[in-house]
């Protein structure tokens, strides 16, 4: 007895311990065992699967036997509305070459006629045509029409715009109607001075300022390079040399002279 308790004393230790590995590695294999059967069971579940089963997500409403169309499409027997008689037929090149040149007019038949086009471009030009205009009076341009630019008035010391051109000539000398019409001014015209003024068949007034001595009167049928006076002097503009000065303006517009009389 003695004995024992010498050797449990001396070994218990190592016993114990044993015995703990012994019980965990039983532990471990009945673990082990557990899953393999645990798996085993999933595996043959899913190698098979029972075949009457519907997958999830699909309407088990559905037939998987495949039905036949209760339709059935048949071969008409009746003719379409519009059969192939009725289509017209392509011509031949051979036929169509016959007949665009039976098209074309033979030469003296006298039975060609000038398009319409060309009979108006062929007619004289209408009465509402611009008038032929000419320059007044011969001499360079002294100063141009600036439209909507600011010139500077020599004489009046601003900016103003410059509605006509100004055309250097001697004092005296003959001026001429720009254009044929009637006389609407013969006269003095406010800062102007001396002034003749024509309206034209069109509508435009052509008005001359500097002319003296008007050899024309208002109401007087003139027509263009008649002579309208002298060359006098443009109150306005009278720092500048000798000049006449030519305005075209149409209801409240000023047009340029110097592309009208091109």
């Amino acid at each position: 007895m003695e004995q024992i308790r010498k050797f449990l004393r001396d070994k218990g230790f190592a016993l114990a311990l044993l015995a703990c590995l012994v019980a965990a590695a039983a532990a471990g294999i009945w673990a082990v065992r557990t899953v393999r059967d645990e798996l085993d069971k999933n595996l043959s579940g899913l190698k098979t699967p029972d075949s009457t089963s519907t997958a999830p997500g699909i309407d088990e409403g559905l037939s998987t036997t495949p039905q036949e169309d209760e339709t059935t499409w048949e071969w008409p027997t009746e003719p379409a509305a519009n059969s192939v008689s009725n289509v017209p037929k392509v011509a031949s090149s051979a036929s169509r070459s016959a007949s665009s040149a039976s098209s074309v007019p033979q030469a003296g038949s006298g039975s060609v006629r000038e398009p319409s086009a060309l009979q108006g471009a062929s007619s004289p030009a209408s009465s509402s045509a611009a008038p032929a205009s000419t320059q007044p009076i011969s001499g360079r341009v002294l100063n141009g029409y600036s439209g909507d630019e600011l010139v500077y008035n020599k004489t009046l010391g601003d900016w103003r715009t410059h509605n006509g051109i100004d055309y250097a000539c001697a004092k005296d000398a003959a001026v001429q109607s720009p254009t044929a019409g009637t006389v609407v001014l013969a006269g003095s015209d406010g800062s102007w001075g001396p002034t003749v003024a024509i309206k034209d068949s069109a509508g435009r007034v052509w008005r001359l300022c500097g002319v003296a001595s008007p050899a024309v009167k208002e109401g007087e049928t003139v027509s263009a390079g008649q002579t309208l006076g002298k060359v006098g002097s443009v109150s306005c503009e009278c720092a500048e040399e000798s000049h006449i000065h030519l305005e075209v303006k149409q209801d409240d517009s000023y047009l340029d002279p110097a592309k009208l009389m091109q």
